[in-house]
């Protein structure tokens, strides 16, 4: 029972692997989430009445919130003062996931409009200091992409968007879907050029260690420029760009539906055609190329020369145990709330399973970035898709809940990253490594000289590793080397607030 009602369990029952999610109940789940696990004044959850009598709402409106009826936005920063969150840290996540699924219902109250030269400038003013917060850059970026805004200089707008990119790179925990969704607002306003002109740049360094939450945000809204640039970065000589490239045309299908797909077939046919079997670009192509519809695919006359890179095997989808998959994650999902006495949570074993399982990488990341809404959830399913990593018998599951891991940890440590780091394989070594840095988890410096891979230098730049200079600065090593620690040097270390 919630607030003297029985409480509607809440799940996304849409297919799987289907073209939609209900993002409508997600959204009200991690609200229903953030209340139910933080403590009141009495130690135990807020319940319903309370917290409606706390935010100064109905208890009727507050639970056509919480179960996805309704969407408001003043009602979602109300929350973070009741519950002490740290403004933004529950807002960002679901603006994000609402934008990113474009069928969402509209904000009905997304909360006041600036409309004075000196509120504007204030908010301006607030992002020139030394360390600003990730609620400020959010308060700003909705200021400045609100219709009929008060606008500003695009020199200083460019600035401050270019400072935002470089910060929002190297932020963890709370900081980070703030200034994501401060990032992404700008891309959709009048300034979402200079969006894409800072990307440009920060991807045109040839040392840039870090870029694929920018490109994400280049995606959100796709354009005929920004389409043809990502498509050049597919053929980049670098991993990393090509990466980078391929989830900025995940993220501009994601915003646009099945119509983007049409004119971009023939395009990555053509680049699978010509790409290495084996290599990071056809693995990514592949990818790009599953995600498009079947009839649109038929309705291309296209069809790949060589046969697309492996993906995980589910021979079945439905939500019933004969999907093993589907079943792993009900009971890991069931381990998490029951520890916390929660009671059954269906949502929490499809977020689950969109992280660690789903072919959608838009899907995974919107799933942890909601997560990040409840800290405490998401701390227990990053555990739980660690040991998916760690132990599931299928390689190419463990790779894929791998290369994921990191976005649902965090700014935690998982305890496997010790072990992975002194021990394991250099693909487990390199994602210890990776979370090491995330977690701000100091590596001893022979550990890192061990092999300097992009995720040694990963580790030591987002912690400001002492070492960094010496590495800079050593002839002996490679230009690659030389040049990311001198990125990181320039750039900094993680961001916390």
């Amino acid at each position: 029972m919630t607030g003297g009602r029985p409480q509607t369990v809440l799940d996304d029952e849409t297919d799987l692997n289907g073209p939609r999610v209900d993002v409508d109940r997600r959204v009200g789940w991690v609200l229903r989430m953030a209340r139910m696990t933080t403590p009141g004044p009495a130690g135990g959850p807020l319940r319903l009445e309370a917290m409606a009598e706390a935010v100064g709402v109905s208890t009727t409106r507050l639970h056509r919130v919480e179960t996805g009826a309704t969407r408001s936005g003043q009602v979602t920063d109300a929350y973070e003062r009741v519950l002490a969150m740290p403004e933004g840290s529950l807002r960002a996540p679901v603006d994000v996931a609402c934008r990113t699924f474009p069928y969402a219902q509209p904000d009905r109250d997304p909360g006041q409009p600036v409309t004075s030269t000196q509120e504007m400038s204030a908010l301006t003013e607030a992002l020139q200091g030394p360390e600003p917060a990730a609620g400020q850059w959010l308060r700003w970026a909705r200021a400045l992409a609100q219709p009929g805004a008060i606008g500003l200089p695009e020199r200083l707008a460019r600035d401050l968007v270019r400072r935002l990119a470089d910060e929002m790179s190297r932020s963890v925990g709370h900081a980070y879907p703030a200034r994501y969704e401060a990032l992404a607002l700008l891309r959709c306003s009048a300034y979402g050029h200079l969006v894409l002109e800072v990307a440009q740049e920060v991807v045109g360094d040839p040392h840039v260690q870090v870029m694929y939450d920018l490109m994400s945000a280049v995606g959100e809204r796709p354009t005929p420029e920004a389409l043809a640039w990502c498509l050049e970065l597919l053929d980049a000589g670098r991993d990393r760009l090509v990466i980078g490239g391929a989830l900025a045309i995940e993220a501009m299908a994601e915003v646009t539906g099945q119509g983007f797909w049409a004119p971009v077939v023939a395009p990555l046919v053509d680049r699978l055609d010509a790409a290495e079997e084996g290599t990071t670009r056809h693995d990514w192509l592949s990818h790009l190329l599953r995600l498009v519809p079947r009839p649109v695919v038929a309705g291309s006359g296209r069809r790949p020369v060589h046969p697309l890179a492996p993906v995980p095997a589910i021979p079945d989808w439905s939500r019933t145990r004969v999907n093993q998959h589907w079943s792993e994650c009900q009971e890991r999902a069931w381990t998490i709330t029951e520890e916390l006495r929660l009671g059954p949570q269906p949502m929490l074993a499809r977020l689950l399973f969109d992280i660690a399982i789903g072919p959608y990488e838009s899907r995974a990341a919107t799933s942890h970035i909601l997560l990040r809404g409840v800290p405490v959830l998401a701390a227990e399913v990053g555990t739980q898709v660690g040991e998916i990593v760690d132990g599931h018998p299928d390689p190419l599951v463990r790779e894929r809940a791998g290369r994921r891991l990191i976005g649902t940890m965090d700014h935690r440590y998982h305890p496997l990253a010790t072990r992975w780091i002194a021990a394991g394989s250099a693909e487990e070594r390199d994602r210890g490594l990776r979370l090491a840095g995330s977690a701000g988890h100091l590596v001893p410096e022979e550990e890192l000289r061990a092999g300097l891979t992009e995720a040694a230098l990963y580790a030591a730049g987002l912690t400001g590793h002492p070492c960094l200079p010496a590495l800079a600065a050593d002839p002996t090593l490679t230009e690659r080397v030389r040049g990311a620690a001198a990125w990181w040097l320039r750039a900094g270390p993680r961001v916390l607030h």
